[in-house]
């Protein structure tokens, strides 16, 4: 045995992860067939396992290569959240694009028995080139695994493959992990859209009920639909609906129990069983039979109130969640008659439907998370601390810029673990961020933005970052400005055209305009130097 292997056994054995899954592979024989070992590979396979909890998964970096509009692009991404800015038709929503394909080979691993997901189509290959490759990195625990899809245009002989194993490697893990233990956690994989936006309708609630199976709630069906881009409100209606169901005694599974709950005390009460139960010398088949009965009542009791333990716990943390997003509001419940989704702003009571647009998108976003969330992490305590990578195309899509400025912070707190990549036009969300996590998206490659962008105010944003003046620039008043300016500078300030000039900008923008105010003591200054010299 080599020193490596040593030093390994030594980390496994004191919690290392790392280590343990390396030496899962050295023992399966990836350095050969003089290590295979397939006791000890299974050995420190079980340890990998109970050492992945907590895990934490992560996409560290991509490379893109003549995919859409990009010839060679490389980025690396923040543990938290990295954000993506650029003009439109930069390629930012390509990136997105990008990572989500690769999250749907790892959804199909995680969820089913398949092996699919989605490929670069054709036509996303770039104009006059003749393959696209996009290699992923994942990291898991400090472990990297890496993907690769790669396609080839119809008319190059070239055949290309994607590369999957390692992926497979990584998904396998927490398949082994729920065999072993059914609560085990699963990562979130989540991709949003700008569609993510459109109206949550009444449609969203009358139709709930047609989701066929929806009583199925279970980590699989935590990553139905995760990838499509939108917030799917009426599943997450059906969801809710039924865990106040259950919490009120009429879902199928907690009514059930009850039921049977009620059977079985009947049976102990019913006159037979207690003229037993007052016999003083009941045999010893007797006394087994009563207390077996006793104990499958206690049992069922047991079951019941962790369902319902569970339920309550699911439907608290979604609504804190939603609470920590939409300030002011409270008491999110179920209205039966007509059957509506309700929630407290302020003192009145609103229909989820009677939210502003920006606000029903923040609802349906949010509850969309915490409800996969709450799916995926049955072990966990808040399961909104669960691990994962969730996409946002444009996050200030319908959002006062108030609410933009906060939308980071509110996920970043909310979702502690999760790694957010987004999208976003707005200097009122950049200006929330560290810089080295800004990638500014131009003509195809990449560029930091510059220093200071977190705590600056919206124009500098704008100018530095997004690289657009701070002014319309063909605007008449803007231009109008501009020549006061030079004609202030250039002393020239009491001409008659100057003083024209300065009217009509008091006119449009007000006597208290700072850049008027600023350019008066300008004048000032300069009428105070002549004095002195006049007097001189």
């Amino acid at each position: 045995m080599n020193g490596a292997i040593r030093k390994h056994i030594q980390k496994s054995s004191k919690g290392d992860f790392v280590s343990s899954f390396q030496l899962v592979k050295i023992f399966s024989g990836e350095l050969g067939e003089k290590f295979v070992d397939d006791v000890a590979a299974n050995e420190y396979r079980k340890k990998a396992i109970e050492q992945l909890e907590p895990s934490k998964l992560r996409i560290t970096n991509i490379k893109i290569i003549n995919f859409k509009g990009f010839s060679d692009l490389e980025l690396s991404f923040s543990e938290k959240t990295t954000v993506l800015v650029g003009n439109n038709g930069c390629g930012k929503s390509s990136v997105l694009e990008g990572i989500k394909k690769s999250m749907t080979h790892l959804i199909s691993r995680l969820s089913t028995n398949s092996t699919n997901g989605d490929l670069i189509e054709e036509h996303e290959i770039k104009n006059n080139c003749d393959f696209s490759t996009i290699v992923f990195n994942y990291s898991l625990n400090g472990v990297n695994f890496s993907m690769e899809l790669s396609q080839g245009s119809s008319l190059s002989s070239v055949k290309r493959k994607g590369k999957y194993t390692e992926i497979t490697d990584l998904t396998s893990l927490f398949k082994q992990a729920n065999d072993l233990y059914s609560d085990f956690n699963f990562p979130l994989l989540a991709s949003y859209t700008v569609d993510r936006a459109n109206d949550v309708t009444t449609k969203d609630i009358d139709k709930s009920d047609e989701i066929r199976d929806s009583h199925i709630w279970n980590k699989a069906k935590a990553y139905e639909k995760s990838t499509t881009g939108k917030a799917d409100f009426k599943i997450f209606f059906r969801w809710f609906k039924e865990l106040i169901e259950d919490e009120n005694s009429e879902n199928s599974e907690a009514k059930s129990i009850r039921i049977l709950i009620e059977q079985k005390e009947r049976d102990l009460n019913s006159p037979l069983i207690k003229s037993i139960i007052k016999k003083s010398n009941k045999s010893e088949i007797e006394n087994d039979a009563i207390e077996q009965y006793k104990n499958e009542i206690k049992e069922l009791k047991n079951r019941l109130e962790s369902l319902t333990s569970q339920n309550n716990l699911s439907l608290d943390i979604t609504r804190s969640a939603i609470y920590s997003f939409l300030k002011g509001f409270s008491n999110l419940k179920l209205s039966r008659k007509p059957l509506d989704l309700t929630i407290c702003k302020g003192d009145e009571q609103f229909s989820v439907l009677q939210l502003s647009q920006g606000e029903k998108s923040i609802l349906a976003l949010v509850a969309d998370i915490a409800r996969r969330l709450t799916l995926l992490n049955p072990s966990l305590s808040n399961p909104l601390d669960g691990t994962g990578i969730v996409l946002i195309d444009e996050i200030d899509l319908h959002l006062h810029p108030s609410w933009q400025q906060k939308i980071i912070k509110r996920l970043e707190e909310t979702f502690k673990n999760i790694q957010f990549i987004v999208t976003t036009h707005s200097p009122q969300v950049c200006h929330t961020i560290d810089s080295e996590n800004i990638w500014l998206i131009k003509e195809g490659a990449k560029f930091k933005a510059p220093k200071g962008v977190r705590g600056a105010v919206s124009s500098w944003v704008l100018e530095n970052l997004f690289e657009v003046e701070e002014r319309p620039p063909e605007d008449q008043y803007t231009q109008l400005l501009k020549e006061y300016k030079e004609l202030v500078h250039e002393d020239d300030y009491d001409s008659k055209y100057a003083l024209e000039v300065r009217r009509k900008l008091i006119n449009h923008f007000g006597r208290d305009y700072d850049v008027l105010i600023e350019l008066d003591l300008y004048i000032e200054n300069k009428e105070w130097e002549k004095g002195l010299e006049e007097s001189k």
